[in-house]
């Protein structure tokens, strides 16, 4: 059962749109926020979990919100249960979000093993997987660093190549000081 809920359950028909985006804005204090929970994650060992949610508009994606999904996890596996899916789905759908893209780690490398293949939080056509290197330890407002994979089909799936990940995820400053 999930702890977060939403004040008022709302539609404001941001959700009913097909599931499709090319460019995802990320606010930077999101990208901040997920580092340090994959690193907490990470500094124990174990694999880091997180989900992004939002809006679609225009064809892109905007990110919103950060889900921590409540995950069994150790150092070369790491799983959230259909039950705490289930929870994800319905924490956005209250606050009508849509999950955009889903995070985890690996002890060291980035790709997207068999296991992560079959086992998305999301399976439509569209849905992005992210795989971090060295347990979240690395700048993640650095693209170029994930193993990104675009959700085809069930157990298919189509690498990002760097430069795509470069023009499709865009971090966006969430402060900015002017003097």
């Amino acid at each position: 059962m999930t702890t977060a809920s939403a004040r008022e359950p709302r539609s404001l028909g941001r959700r009913e749109i097909d599931f499709a985006f090319d460019r995802v804005f990320i606010p930077s204090l999101i990208v901040d926020h997920t580092e340090l929970v994959l690193r907490q994650a990470g500094v124990h060992g174990d694999e880091g979990f997180a989900v992004w949610a939002g809006t679609l508009s225009g064809g892109d994606a905007h990110v919103a919100s950060l889900v921590i999904p409540r995950a069994t996890a150790g150092p070369t596996h790491g799983e959230i249960s259909a039950e705490t899916t289930a929870d994800v789905l319905n924490a956005l759908d209250g606050r009508d979000l849509v999950p955009l893209l889903q995070f985890h780690t690996h002890p060291s490398r980035a790709f997207l093993s068999e296991t992560d293949a079959i086992r998305p939080v999301v399976a439509v056509p569209g849905f992005i997987s992210v795989v971090i290197p060295d347990f979240g330890f690395v700048d993640l407002a650095d693209v170029t660093l994930w193993s990104a994979h675009e959700f085809v089909a069930p157990r298919q799936w189509r690498e990002l190549s760097t430069e795509e990940c470069r023009r499709r995820f865009v971090v966006d400053d969430s402060v900015i000081r002017v003097r």
